[in-house]
C-alpha cells in the first residue's frame, strides 16, 4: 500500500506455539528469536510514525502473528477474510471485533477465500493476486463490497509464490518492487518497476511507512537498488518469519 500517510498498525504478539504454524517448508523456528524480531519491528513501526493497535495473543493459534492475512483496510472500509487454511479461520475473531469498533466492516463469506497478502492497494487501485489462498468468488465479494467507492479492482493471476506481496509490493512515488516469474507484469505499465535480483526474491515484500521503507536484512543488491531511486532504507531482520512463509508485510495491517 502506499502508507504515506499511514497513522495506524495492528500486531499481535508472537504466540508461544509459532513453531507449529503452517509452512512449507520444516525449518526449525526459534520462537524466542521470532518474539524478539518481532518487538524490534514494533518499534520500527513505531518510528516511522504508527500508533500499535495491539491484538491480544493466543498461543491457540500458531499463525496469529500474521495478522495482515485477516483482514484488509480500503478507505474507510474494512474487509474482514476468509482465510482458505482452517486451522487460522479464528484468527479473524479478535481483529474482526477491533475494526468493527473503527470502520464500516464487511466480510467474505465462503465459498470465497482470501488471505490480505494477497491484495496490494496502490492509490485508488486495489490488485488481488488470484492464488492458492485467494479465488474468483472473494474477488465478486470484493468487487461488491466496493461497487460505490474509486477503487478499481484489478485481478491477478500468480504462479510459484505464496501471496501477491510475496511477488510485488508498492513503495510510493509510483514505484513497484517485485520480483521476475510469477505474473504478468504489464499489469503494472503505469508504474515504475525495481526488479529483485536473482536470489534475493524474498526482499520483495517491502513495507513502505510515511517515506522510510523497511526491508528485509542481507540483500545488499535489492538495499542498493531502491536507495538509488531516492528512498530511506530501514532492514530488519525477519529470518524466523521466513521460515514461517512470512515476511514484513505479513505482521501488521496498516492505515
Amino acid at each position: 500500500m502506499n502508507a504515506a500517510s499511514a497513522k495506524y498498525a495492528i500486531v499481535r504478539p508472537v504466540p508461544d506455539s509459532y513453531d507449529q504454524c503452517v509452512r512449507t517448508k520444516n525449518e526449525k523456528i526459534d520462537v524466542d528469536s521470532a518474539k524478539r524480531q518481532h518487538a524490534k519491528y514494533c518499534k520500527a513501526l513505531q518510528k516511522s510514525g504508527l500508533e500499535l493497535v495491539w491484538i491480544e495473543g493466543d498461543n491457540n493459534l500458531p499463525d496469529s502473528c500474521f495478522v495482515e492475512d485477516t483482514a484488509v483496510i480500503l478507505g474507510e472500509k474494512a474487509v474482514i477474510c476468509n482465510m482458505s487454511i482452517k486451522s487460522r479461520a479464528n484468527e479473524v475473531v479478535e481483529v474482526a471485533k477491533v475494526l468493527e469498533k473503527l470502520k464500516e466492516t464487511h466480510y467474505i463469506k465462503p465459498p470465497a477465500t482470501i488471505d490480505g497478502g494477497d491484495v496490494l492497494k496502490i492509490e485508488d487501485r486495489v490488485f488481488v493476486g488470484l492464488s492458492t489462498r485467494t479465488n474468483l468468488q472473494a474477488i465478486v465479494q470484493l468487487k461488491k463490497i466496493l461497487e460505490n467507492s474509486n477503487f478499481e479492482i484489478v485481478p491477478v493471476k500468480i504462479h510459484n509464490v505464496l501471496h501477491l506481496k510475496s511477488a510485488c509490493t508498492y513503495l510510493g512515488d509510483n514505484y513497484v518492487i517485485l520480483s521476475k516469474g510469477h505474473f504478468d507484469t504489464e499489469i503494472l505499465r503505469d508504474y515504475k518497476k525495481i526488479v529483485v535480483p536473482e536470489r534475493e526474491e524474498y526482499a520483495t515484500d517491502c513495507l513502505a511507512i510515511n517515506g522510510t521503507i523497511l526491508m528485509a536484512k542481507g540483500y545488499s543488491k535489492t538495499k542498493k537498488l531502491i536507495e538509488k531511486e531516492g528512498f530511506p532504507v530501514k532492514e530488519l531482520d525477519t529470518s524466523e518469519f521466513r521460515k514461517g512463509d512470512g515476511a514484513l508485510t505479513c505482521l501488521s495491517i496498516i492505515w
